[in-house]
């Protein structure tokens, strides 16, 4: 369960453990902590998430739901994301875009944009809080190496009252595993966006 201690909930994105994304949410929860909030790290490999039948169930329920609810734990992060005073994405990028189980998760969401686009009320109540992102990429060259993945997040996550803080913290050049903790500049670019989640979830300006 996610508790008020939880002030901050920090998703990895990687499939891989103990790689470069997987340092980077660990760094961000130190820097969450240092801010004097509490963090979570919400590893999404651990969880099982179906993907989208692009059924459209959920277009036409009254609460929005979707007929895959009960079969995974898609619905589980989903109020990880609702009752987080800020979120925090750490991903590496693939092709340009986040791995597979995060855009399956993003997927699932529709529902959520189902519920905003017909007012639903339960969804309405929810805060506007703030949502920020650190992707890790191998590739070390790209004018809009981020853009994919910066764009799908926000808009994912502005379904959850949760704006994306722009521009993201993109790391590049991180490719084997530990290249991210072998540099202190990037690492401690990493911790300073635990202290602004930190800070935020904490109401701070």
């Amino acid at each position: 369960m996610f508790g008020p201690e939880d002030d901050v909930a920090v998703f990895a994105c990687s499939h891989r453990r103990g790689g470069n994304s997987d340092a980077a949410a660990e760094l961000v929860a130190r820097g969450v902590r240092e801010a004097g909030a509490g963090a979570r790290i919400v590893r999404l490999r651990q969880y099982e998430v179906l993907p989208c039948l692009a059924c459209r169930a959920c277009a036409s329920d009254a609460l929005s739901r979707c007929v895959l609810a009960a079969r995974d734990d898609a619905e589980s992060l989903f109020d990880v994301l609702l009752r987080a005073r800020a979120v925090v994405v750490a991903s590496p990028i693939y092709f340009y875009g986040p791995p597979s189980r995060a855009k399956t998760l993003i997927d699932r969401g529709q529902r959520f944009w189902e519920a905003r686009r017909k007012g639903d009320a339960w969804l309405a109540k929810t805060p506007d809080r703030r949502a920020f992102a650190c992707f890790v990429a191998g590739q070390p060259t790209g004018n809009r190496l981020f853009d994919g993945a910066r764009l799908t997040f926000k808009y994912f996550l502005e379904n959850f009252g949760l704006p994306l803080t722009d521009p993201p913290l993109g790391l590049r050049g991180m490719d084997a595993a530990g290249d991210l903790l072998s540099d202190p500049e990037a690492s401690r670019a990493v911790i300073e966006l635990g202290h602004a989640a930190g800070r935020a979830a904490r109401g701070d300006a």
